[in-house]
């Protein structure tokens, strides 16, 4: 079957879980992939932590056969990179998006070319690469796939995108990761470099996009509306609760409106959601029976017929001591952000001065949040004018006196945000004597910047 826009449309039945992507950005800390990853659990309906993944499509070979086309798709992969979804600019280092180029074939040690890594078995091979590497194809029977893969599944806001291809090269299947992994814009995308038919069986987007009138020729096929977890996706915002996700879209696919409660106006416009008007003082959604989406950086109140969606535009920016417990710090975030009242998901970056990227504790914090620490000179910190300085940072960094975390804060939240204004949410907050935390909020060009 053949969907309006030519792509071809083949009903498969698979039932598993389908995911964000990390934020590499300029001189900072990248936290390391989590060892313990499948031993950490999400709150009620929230995501896991996402994984840092090498960005690299691993190609599995499974027969001897399949070779030619993985080595042609290498080829064509390196002169038309796919830029990964969901990465704001502003994340990139320098600017631009990030892209997979390289491909990196996985093929049975009896045929493996010179090129390309031998395996004996799949499954223990997918242990390794699934968690670490950014996206992956197999040129093989789905059926392999599916058993391999099954195990190793764990939430669609972390799964990497998995595609499988028939050895001739016809068919690009996106088999996992669709939308918020990406994983139809990679099947896309594969299938134009190989002139391919991509089969895409994700309900937005194999729904005919056409009513009765115009399936009868009446009427021109009306254009498919964005789905809603796309929408976030690309708009940088992050659900908090993912378990009431796919109500809401299923309410979107039958042609129903969900209200938005969005006081930041961080969420795109779309056909299916209908704003509701909110107070300036406004901190918390309306209490309704009817489907609703809230989106804010302050932590919200759970409500039964409410999607959450954290709004990432808070900026931690973190003073130390030398070899500061780590424990005591990343207690001592958490507790603050919970008597703020702020969301978790909502915080982007860490921040703090140069010499302290290598703090121990810090790197712990950040790996623990899985979130990018960034570090600005001491000389940059004296020029941002804060309600906080420190004679004592001023005379340890030959500067006049400066607040090392409310000068982060600001300057990364800036960097962060560069067409927005960012503010102070809250100043320096000392901690035993040996930990001062701030916490900036940026703006998007699109924000509107509330209390």
């Amino acid at each position: 079957m053949l969907a309006p826009s030519g792509v071809l449309l083949i009903p498969v039945l698979i039932f598993l879980p389908a995911f964000p992507p990390l934020r590499p950005v300029c001189r900072m800390h990248q936290p390391r992939p989590c060892a313990l990853r499948r031993t950490i659990q999400p709150e009620a309906g929230g995501p896991l932590p996402s994984p840092h993944r090498t960005h690299a499509l691993a190609c599995y070979a499974l027969s001897q056969s399949a070779l030619p086309l993985a080595q042609r798709l290498a080829t064509c992969l390196a002169l038309s990179p796919w830029s990964l979804p969901g990465q704001p600019l502003q994340h990139m280092p320098e600017g631009n998006p990030a892209e997979i180029s390289r491909l990196h074939i996985f093929a049975r040690a009896r045929f493996c070319p010179a090129e390309g890594t031998p395996f004996d078995k799949i499954g223990p091979l997918l242990a390794q690469t699934y968690p670490r590497v950014a996206a992956h194809a197999f040129i093989g029977a789905t059926g392999i796939a599916v058993r391999a893969l099954a195990p190793l599944l764990e939430h669609k806001s972390t799964d990497a995108p998995v595609l499988v291809l028939d050895p001739a090269g016809h068919y690009v299947i996106g088999l996992l990761a669709g939308h918020w992994g990406g994983g139809n814009e990679l099947a896309r995308h594969v299938a134009t470099l190989l002139q391919a038919a991509p089969v895409i069986t994700t309900a937005s987007d194999s729904a005919p996009a056409t009513h009765d009138a115009a399936a009868s020729g009446t009427a021109p096929p009306a254009a498919p509306t964005i789905s809603l977890d796309l929408l976030l996706r690309d708009a940088g915002l992050r659900p908090v609760d993912w378990n009431r996700l796919p109500a809401a879209q299923a309410a979107l696919l039958e042609g129903n409106q969900l209200h938005l409660w969005d006081p930041c106006c961080a969420v795109p416009d779309h056909p299916g959601l209908l704003r509701l008007p909110v107070a300036d003082t406004a901190t918390q959604p309306p209490a309704q029976e009817a489907q609703l989406v809230a989106a804010h950086w302050r932590r919200l109140e759970a409500q039964p017929a409410t999607l959450r969606v954290a709004v990432p535009r808070l900026v931690l920016g973190l003073g130390c001591r030398k070899d500061v417990p780590a424990n005591m710090v990343i207690a001592a975030v958490h507790n603050l952000l919970e008597q703020q009242g702020l969301e978790p998901l909502a915080v982007t970056a860490l921040a703090t001065v140069h010499e302290k990227l290598q703090e121990p504790a810090l790197l712990a914090l950040a790996e623990s949040l899985h979130l990018p620490l960034r570090g600005f000179a001491a000389s940059d910190l004296a020029r941002c004018t804060t309600p906080n300085p420190s004679d004592a940072a001023g005379k340890r960094f030959a500067q006049q006196p400066f607040s090392v975390c409310e000068a982060s804060a600001l300057l990364a939240a800036a960097q962060i945000f560069p067409a927005g204004t960012p503010r102070l949410l809250l100043p320096k907050n000392t901690v035993q004597g040996q930990l001062t935390i701030a916490i900036a909020v940026a703006a998007a060009l699109t924000d509107r910047i509330i209390q």
